[in-house]
């Protein structure tokens, strides 16, 4: 039986994993799209965990993992096809995300699948709502410095996103927001400088049109 158990856990059952990330401030973009994301805070001087100590937790949390593997093991088949209904608000990648966890929660039965609708929405709606990302927030105060001109020098672009005083351009791990790092921050929204020329002058910039694409996707539009 534990040969079994094993082989599954290294077979079919294994193909596609949950991967747990923790970290200190934003991830980037690509990551928190793709990701249910639970903050976490820091407990009270009051409250007390026991700590874990595999010695002692391990033979429990073994026992626990071989009875998720026979129970996965007898619904692998029905959940593998399944299409649960996701809840309002719940959709595109959010819904790619959490279709699978709700189809697990309809298999478990009982009080599951509300509580796991529930939590989607409730994560999802706190997700939209928590600080942006240092991408999105990058886009937005560009957005703010180009107006309604066409066209910005780099060096002009730089000049007032480092100048903003509730901004991190400033002061990114003790330096200055510079041409490289920009254009290496924008590359991701397939936004890159070039050479742009304005009567009789030129410059290395960036054009108010290639943002306007990534403005609409990752931000609300402006007062009107």
């Amino acid at each position: 039986m534990r040969r079994a158990r094993q082989q599954r856990r290294h077979g079919r059952d294994t193909r596609v994993l949950a991967v747990a990330l923790a970290g200190i401030g934003n991830l980037p973009d690509t990551i928190l799209s793709r990701s249910i994301i639970v903050r976490m805070r820091r407990r009270e001087p009051n409250e007390r965990v026991e700590p874990f100590r595999r010695r002692k937790h391990e033979q429990e949390g073994t026992a626990l993992l071989d009875r998720i593997a026979d129970w996965v093991a007898d619904i692998a088949g029905t959940v593998a096809d399944a299409e649960p209904s996701m809840p309002a608000g719940v959709d595109d990648r959010d819904a790619d995300v959490w279709e699978p966890l709700i189809a697990v929660a309809d298999a478990a039965g009982g009080d599951w699948p509300q509580i796991a609708r529930d939590t989607a929405v409730t994560l999802v709606t706190r997700s939209q709502e928590d600080t942006p990302s240092l991408g999105v927030n990058l886009l937005s105060d560009i957005r703010n410095v180009f107006g309604d001109v066409g066209a910005q020098p780099t060096e002009s672009l730089l000049r007032w996103l480092n100048d903003m005083e509730e901004a991190p351009w400033g002061d990114l791990r003790g330096r200055e927001l510079d041409g490289r790092r920009l254009a290496a921050m924008l590359k991701p929204y397939d936004i890159r400088p070039e050479v742009i020329r304005d009567g009789k002058r030129s410059f290395r910039g960036y054009r108010r049109a290639d943002f306007e694409d990534a403005w609409q996707r990752y931000l609300p539009p402006l007062d009107e």
